[in-house]
């Protein structure tokens, strides 16, 4: 690989300097600097100042091609120290996603071990996080139309469809929201920040807490936040509240209340009297809303589904899937 590929010593908010260097461990060690750190995606460990995520850009020999990207994340302790704890952490996730390989899944391109470090570079979704799709657009950035919203949805439903019934060993994220759900080019979802996932032992197997942190308020099934019984029926309910997002571009924890709590209150009221209600909680951003109503209010009563308070009451996701492959009338096999 170091024959083939060169690093570029920049970030990305500044120019390309006019010679690039190798791509090797040491060339990207060498950008892992504080002008290329970046939140690139939400992960509990890096609030906890544990981890941390650089943009690291590289170009093809003899400047062919366009730049690529790609994402590091360096494993560590609050000191920065490289310890058994650490060496565990960043072994399970590569493991994970070792086993998880899936078009809706962030794929890791490369691992660096060394004595005072431990990284992985994972490939670059240039479209950023759906939370900023669906909250933060600025400037010329257009809203997401409804069949792209359908199209993330069920990508990401796929991604989680693997993850908890096309392994052999079931994996359950922990940490599903907006902000890790990354789009590629053509606006197809990846899911990251696998840093708190785990293996389980069988479906609705209940999993130990043991160094699991609350995931983001709005997103957290109440079996989790207390620290109850924990199964993978935790992401559908993440899930759940995505499906919220997407359908009222309201965020996870407003102002006033929990997307989940708000929506399951009220849906029998939205749906009634020809689902006059309804209309008016639409994303108005969505264009041409009057097309898909019908799809949006199935979508939206799926989300509360997902969100419902008893863990065993929750669909599986092969069961979310295939309902929103119905929805948009897709026949297609449950797992891809």
């Amino acid at each position: 690989m170091a024959g083939f590929l060169r690093l570029w010593t920049r970030s990305r908010s500044r120019p390309a300097t006019t010679r690039p260097i190798d791509f090797s461990d040491e060339g990207i060690l060498n950008n892992l600097t504080q002008a290329n750190l970046r939140n690139v995606w939400a992960s509990r460990r890096m609030v906890d100042g544990q981890d941390h995520l650089y943009l690291v850009h590289f170009q093809h020999t003899a400047a062919v091609g366009p730049p690529i990207t790609v994402v590091v994340k360096k494993f560590g302790n609050v000191d920065g120290m490289v310890d058994s704890h650490v060496k565990s952490r960043w072994k399970v996730e590569r493991i994970m996603l070792a086993l998880l390989q899936h078009e809706n899944i962030i794929k890791i391109l490369h691992v660096i071990e060394r004595e005072e470090a431990v990284m992985l570079v994972y490939e670059y979704a240039m479209n950023g996080s759906l939370h900023y799709w669906l909250h933060r657009r600025e400037g010329n950035h257009r809203a997401l139309s409804w069949p792209e919203r359908m199209g993330i949805a069920i990508g990401v439903a796929q991604g989680l469809c693997h993850m908890h019934h096309g392994c052999s060993t079931p994996v359950a994220h922990h940490n599903i929201t907006c902000n890790n759900i990354l789009l590629d080019q053509d606006l197809n979802p990846k899911i990251c920040s696998f840093g708190v996932g785990q293996l389980n032992a069988g479906l609705n197997q209940p999993l130990p807490i043991v160094d699991l942190h609350v995931g983001d308020f709005g997103y957290t099934a109440p079996d989790y936040a207390l620290l109850g019984t924990l199964t993978e029926k935790v992401d559908t309910y993440s899930f759940g509240v995505v499906l919220l997002e997407l359908v009222t571009g309201r965020v996870a924890n407003g102002d006033d209340c929990m997307l989940a709590i708000w929506a399951r209150n009220n849906c029998n009221q939205l749906m009634a009297s020809k689902q006059e209600l309804f209309k008016e909680v639409v994303d108005m951003a969505i264009p041409h809303q009057a097309w898909y109503m019908k799809e949006m209010s199935t979508v939206f009563k799926l989300g509360v589904a997902c969100t419902v308070v008893e863990p065993e009451q929750r669909p599986s996701m092969l069961t979310v899937l295939k309902k929103l492959r119905r929805a948009r009338g897709l026949l297609s096999g449950i797992l891809t």
